[in-house]
């Protein structure tokens, strides 16, 4: 029933009203999934995991990107399939994960869901940096007294402006800084982790996904910021972003280890990767 329901409202035009909608759903599907018994949890909300999917990339971002029937169906899994307590997709999972890991590991929290730790006292002493929305994953994050978040010409006027390539914070201000399928639209990558690595405290941590296609196939730049900071468009631009379309200026890949051999340069060290549990087959 609740599937239903949510598939049938995505067809309105106001996603304001799309949004506040679903958001009743996943309440109303918490109340009796969140009491629920059973191994499998939603990672976000805690809530035993019942998912709903349905298709999300469109003809057109599949055609420009060369996706075959293979890589159309990773991406519909990893946007497409929510968690129908919450809204959690799969990508936004995946970061719950890593942040359980990283506040178990790191600052001695408990919790078995993003919420329950988040919630925690021992977690209001932290400093995060959410730097566009990470999704459902969101709503564990905006009542820390601690956390900064922001988007990039936010539609909503009431939420602050960052850019990753000029971070208006101040340098040793941040335990973690979160971002999520956002380094794909920055011109200059390794401007961008630089600018996080100089707001994050000594030993602080950056949890961030890349949708990286892992065919063979190279990262390749489409487009680069000039020297007087102007676009240059070094193939037809392509957009992509759901209700917020973004120029798209990589295209990571197999070789998307890349970004992170840059950012042992930048950090000159050995990093800490949290290697997230597979949910769902494929990661």
């Amino acid at each position: 029933m609740f599937a239903f329901f949510l598939k049938k409202i995505e067809g309105l035009s106001d996603r304001k009203t799309v949004k506040k909608i679903a958001e009743i759903v996943f309440s109303v599907a918490h109340l009796g999934l969140g009491k629920m018994s059973g191994k499998s949890r939603c990672p976000v909300c805690g809530a035993r995991l019942v998912l709903i999917s349905r298709p999300v990339v469109s003809k057109e971002l599949a055609s420009a990107s060369n996706y075959d029937d293979k890589w159309i169906a990773f991406f519909n899994q990893r946007e497409g399939e929510i968690c129908i307590s919450c809204g959690a997709s799969l990508r936004a999972r995946q970061l719950a994960c890593a942040l359980l890991r990283w506040g178990s590991e790191t600052q001695g929290l408990d919790g078995a869901s993003a919420f329950s730790m988040m919630g925690s006292d021992g977690a209001k002493r932290l400093r995060l940096a959410e730097v566009n929305s990470c999704g459902a994953l969101h709503k564990a994050l905006e009542g820390l007294p601690g956390l900064k978040f922001s988007e990039y010409e936010p539609e909503d006027s009431s939420v602050p402006h960052e850019d990753l390539l000029n971070l208006s914070y101040a340098s040793g201000e941040f335990d973690m800084v979160l971002h999520s399928d956002t380094l794909e639209h920055v011109p200059d990558i390794k401007r961008a982790l630089g600018e996080i690595h100089r707001v994050l405290k000594p030993g602080g941590a950056t949890i961030f996904t890349i949708p990286a296609v892992r065919d063979g196939r190279k990262t390749v730049a489409r487009a680069t910021l000039k020297n007087d900071g102007e676009i240059e468009h070094l193939m037809p631009p392509v957009y992509h972003g759901g209700s917020y379309q973004r120029l798209v200026s990589t295209w990571s890949s197999t070789n998307s280890g890349t970004i992170l051999k840059t950012c042992l340069a930048i950090w000159d060290l050995r990093p800490r990767f949290w290697s997230t549990p597979q949910i769902r087959a494929h990661l």
